[in-house]
């Protein structure tokens, strides 16, 4: 009986949808190669897509057994050069960091750029920023956020929107780093939480500072945590650039206003508030 309840338990959940969000990237370069290395017939294919994405450059390493869809993409290459990507929610932090990513073939998608209102233009278009200087322009304005609530996550993205910025919402503080690790000159401010999961909201802005001593980060220790705000400003009292509040959110527009400047290099003083 236990047996068969796992059993149907295990068809259930593979009849649910995998929930996933679509990157839009530009072709740039293939690299294709089969190799025929023992006598079973099967080629050993390497198959990858060099493509432009909001997180930058990336290579698409495609995998899965489905030959004519491969060769039906292929064939749509030389005709045009947009294309939907389509990654599971769990690895959406995967991806933007990932300078490599292999992803089954079939959840790369071809698309038209022109009949998609983009008058004429392929995705990102250097000639053009105005749709996308936000996303490939170091410099302009990024503000990034480590909160693995979403609700919370959201109204910050919110007030950063409103503030002229770019938010990039982060769950996972391994890939937080690695998205700051590749870019830093595109970030002006960081925003954690200290409830974060795997290495800790501690040893993340430890290694922040390791990379970019000046960049301005905000932690926020959460409703009526007094010990543990005196021990993140102990910690952190010597980095100039960290800020300590319990609650980011009542004040975060005047706190961005405050912390970051121009020029970067006005040292902000922890927040006692």
């Amino acid at each position: 009986m236990t047996r068969y309840f796992i059993l149907v338990f295990v068809l259930i959940a593979m009849s649910l949808p995998c929930r996933a969000r679509d990157f839009m990237v530009e072709f740039v370069e293939e690299n294709y190669m089969e190799n025929q290395e023992d006598d079973s017939g099967t080629p050993m294919i390497y198959h990858s897509f060099q493509v432009r994405s909001h997180a930058g450059l990336k290579m698409l390493v495609l995998t899965g057994e489905h030959p004519e869809y491969r060769k039906w993409l292929r064939r749509y290459v030389a005709q045009d050069k947009g294309f939907i990507v389509k990654v599971p929610d769990n690895e959406n932090d995967l991806f933007i960091a990932s300078k490599v990513y292999e992803i089954d073939v079939t959840n790369v998608h071809p698309y038209n750029p022109t009949s998609w209102s983009m008058k004429g233009r392929h995705v990102f278009d250097a000639a053009d920023l105005s749709d996308t200087q936000a996303w490939i322009s170091a410099g302009q304005g990024h503000i990034l956020v480590l909160d693995q609530n979403k609700k919370r996550s959201e109204l910050i993205d919110t007030v950063v929107k409103r503030m002229g910025y770019i938010g990039m919402i982060a769950g996972d503080p391994k890939a937080a780093l690695g998205i700051f690790r590749n870019q830093p000159e595109k970030f002006k401010m960081i925003i954690v939480n200290y409830d974060i999961p795997g290495m800790g909201s501690e040893t993340f802005v430890d290694e922040l500072l390791k990379l970019d001593h000046k960049i301005p980060i905000i932690v926020e220790t959460g409703y009526n945590n007094e010990a543990l705000k005196r021990k993140y400003l102990s910690k952190f009292s010597g980095a100039g650039t960290v800020t300590v509040t319990p609650v980011a959110l009542n004040r975060l527009q005047q706190t961005i206003k405050t912390l970051i400047k121009p020029d970067k290099e006005t040292v902000a003083q922890p927040v006692n508030g």
